[in-house]
């Protein structure tokens, strides 16, 4: 609307004139305090209607799921009665309640029942303390028995701590290809069933893409593919859009919204997207999605939350709202997002990784995690009410980088939801879900230092009360994915100095027999580490449409292999470095993502690898000088940084089709949103500033995100 015209809402309800510069929301009762920021930018951008007439298009979508049929509502092929979400109030959700226990039948294939829960954790549990107990008895072989020194504890103690956590994602993957080889399912352990034919009607659900200074080219792609995917399937009435920008240049919201614009008139008036954009970016990303949960929450049941490189099929977010909608116990359904999109070297290889393991690893921790999930922040749906009262997420005590905002919030923000006794699931087999990634491994190592301190905080909540155990085993293990590097580290380097100095250690004459402990232990390790590639390998050359690409997806796969062998000690020196900074009390910051493919110059490569490659080439040295026979087997862990100046080169320039073949998902067709995209672009017109219309976001129903303790007190 402009000027002070008055408008109505869905509901008819008066609303109070808003001006176009400064919108004020619609206030609670007065009895009730809360925060309310200011709102920057809000804007649907449209091809000539009001936010009124828009809304009043759209009415007839919003039915709740226990509405009579028979009216001629045009959104609804059942003809479904429509009402609003925020009128229907309490006893339309008794209704909902009614409706899905009536439709049980139909909804069985649906539910998400998981037998024998602690069952599977002691199944996980056995089989990771056996493995680990094998280990340990090879070490204890190598070392030749007590009494042990000060050294020999330490190697014991950190090859105990390392070689568990190595056994806990061999087994998780495992038991993820054994589930998928069988065809069951990892929550309920049935077969695989099919999506039931009668099915409730489709719940208002929001699609939020929370951006912050990002291209906009690929915002614009990511969203067209996503929206003609879901048009296809003649839901898509019941899906709106939003681009929520944090960006806090003038130039950027300009080009944001000249992009949603363009997007608007390109995709037709059946494209309800709306942008927003905030004064400050308090909070970061999740303050983001709060307040968009705050402020326009209510008009939805659930909310599909992107990443700027996110894009979905339509069946597959189709398949999320019905899966929530049968369990109504779930407050997060996650999916397993696949990397898309990449043409470099480093690119083509991760999406082939992820192609082939993700979703083996997904199925594994669905096993033994079944409602304890971890959230990883997009790709996922949300029911929202749950969210807003369970998830605001408050920042550390203390100041950055193990204090202040949580830079990994999304475990976070399932661990509140595990608190509230609400379900977090990954779904693995919902496919249809993707995502981008880095193009070199610059950008991609930037990603990993947010992500390490994000990690690193979370170990500060372990002495929380009120945690599930499950949740802070999650924590754990998510902090160990960084210090198991530095503590990897310490483990090589006191077993050199061992093997070296001191006369009566065993390490060396044991090595230099093949049949000897520690041999087997190295072996044993090797194939602990790679042998889930090897099998997700198999399993993927055995379902190979034709002779052809499996001969090529066998050589991807084992140059990918290859790239593992000499990227694992780099990442483990890397990681070292980031953790160490971190506990020095240096941040990582949280700079724009860039999403998009970059060349890195070979000088910079240089310059930025060659420190690394100097120092393995002087531990080679000095190996080579004092203890010659120790140098093989040293020489998988210094190859890899002596290479990192042509690894960061070379990963960044274009992958040959011969090295990288297509991964299975693109082979078979299952990415058809490509090549709508590249046609998109190659026809995309921005329009003329006098030609774009402006309408308002959806009338604000504001209802506070409360923010949660981190520890809960302790009773009285």
């Amino acid at each position: 609307m402009t000027g002070g015209r008055a408008s109505r809402t869905r509901t008819g309800i008066p609303r109070r004139p808003r001006s176009t510069a400064s919108a004020a929301p619609t206030m609670p009762p007065p009895t009730i305090r809360m925060r309310v920021p200011s709102i920057g930018t809000s804007l649907m951008i449209g091809n000539g209607a009001t936010g009124t007439d828009q809304h009043a298009a759209r009415g007839s979508r919003r039915y709740s799921a226990g509405a009579h049929c028979g009216g001629s509502g045009p959104a609804s092929s059942g003809g479904c009665r429509a009402t609003s979400r925020g009128s229907r109030g309490r006893s339309t959700r008794r209704n909902l309640m009614t409706w899905e226990q009536r439709t049980n039948l139909e909804y069985s294939s649906w539910r998400l029942n998981a037998p024998a829960v602690a069952g599977r954790r002691l199944l996980l549990a056995a089989l990771v303390l056996g493995t680990t107990a094998i280990g340990l008895h090879g070490i204890g072989s190598v070392l030749g028995g007590a009494p042990f020194g000060l050294a020999e504890w330490l190697i014991i103690g950190l090859f105990t701590v390392l070689f568990s956590t190595t056994c806990l994602w061999f087994w998780t993957t495992t038991i993820g290809i054994l589930l998928r080889l069988l065809g069951r399912h990892p929550v309920d352990l049935g077969r695989w069933h099919p999506d039931p034919a009668d099915a409730p009607p489709l719940a208002a659900t929001a699609i939020v893409m929370p951006a912050y200074n990002e291209d906009m080219d690929g915002v614009a792609n990511c969203i067209a593919a996503t929206w003609r995917s879901l048009e296809a399937t003649g839901e898509s009435g019941h899906f709106d859009f939003y681009l929520l920008s944090d960006s806090g240049d003038e130039d950027r919201r300009a080009t944001e919204r000249q992009t949603v614009a363009a997007l608007r008139q390109r995709l037709g008036p059946g494209l309800r997207l709306y942008y927003r954009a905030r004064d400050t970016n308090e909070g970061r990303k999740p303050g983001n999605i709060r307040d968009f949960c705050e402020r326009w929450g209510d008009h939805y049941d659930y909310m599909i939350i992107f990443d700027a490189d996110s894009r979905m099929t339509g069946e597959s977010m189709i398949t999320l709202v019905r899966r929530m909608q049968a369990n109504p116990q779930a407050g997060i359904l996650q999916t397993v997002p696949l990397p898309v999109g990449q043409r470099s070297l480093l690119g083509r290889l991760q999406q082939l990784a992820a192609s082939l393991s993700a979703p083996s690893i997904a199925t594994g921790l669905a096993f033994w995690q079944v409602s304890h999930t971890n959230y990883w922040g997009h790709n996922a749906i949300v029911r929202i009410r749950d969210f807003r009262d369970c998830c605001g997420l408050p920042p550390l005590p203390g100041e950055a980088p193990l204090g202040g905002d949580i830079m990994s919030h999304d475990y976070v923000e399932a661990g509140l939801m595990h608190r509230h006794g609400r379900g977090v699931y990954v779904l693995p087999e919902i496919e249809g879900s993707f995502e981008g990634m880095p193009g070199n491994l610059i950008d991609d190592l930037k990603r990993e230092r947010r992500w390490c301190q994000g990690n690193l905080q979370h170990l500060r909540l372990l002495p929380g009360r009120g945690w599930p155990l499950i949740t802070r085993f999650n924590y754990l293990v998510g902090g160990l994915a960084y210090v198991n590097a530095p503590l990897w580290m310490l483990l090589v380097s006191v077993a050199a100095v061992d093997a070296m100095i001191m006369p009566e250690s065993t390490w060396l004459g044991a090595m230099a027999d093949p049949s000897s402990a520690a041999v087997w232990l190295i072996a044993l390790t090797v194939f602990v580490l790679f042998a889930p590639k090897v099998f997700n390998l198999g399993v993927a050359l055995s379902t190979a449409r034709s002779p052809g690409y499996a001969l090529r997806l066998l050589g991807g796969g084992l140059t990918e292999l290859v790239f593992s062998v000499l990227r694992a000690p780099v990442m483990m020196l890397l990681y070292s470095v980031y953790v160490g900074r971190i506990l020095r009390g240096r941040p990582a910051g949280w700079s724009p993502q860039l999403r998009g493919r970059r060349t890195v110059p070979p000088g910079l490569a240089w310059r930025l690898g060659a420190p690394m490659a100097a120092g393995a080439l002087a531990v080679a040295a000095v190996v080579a000088i004092t203890e010659p026979a120790f140098l093989p087997w040293l020489s998988p862990v210094l190859l890899g940084p002596m290479l990192y100046p042509l690894i960061l080169d070379l990963t960044s320039r274009v992958a040959p089709a011969w090295l990288v073949p297509s991964t299975p998902e693109e082979d078979a067709g299952r990415v058809p949103m490509n090549r709508r995209v590249r046609e998109q672009r190659r026809h995309h017109a921005t329009p003329e500033p006098q030609a774009l219309s402006y309408a308002e976001v959806p009338a604000e129903r504001f209802r506070p995100m409360p923010l949660q303790p981190l520890s809960v007190p302790t009773p009285a």
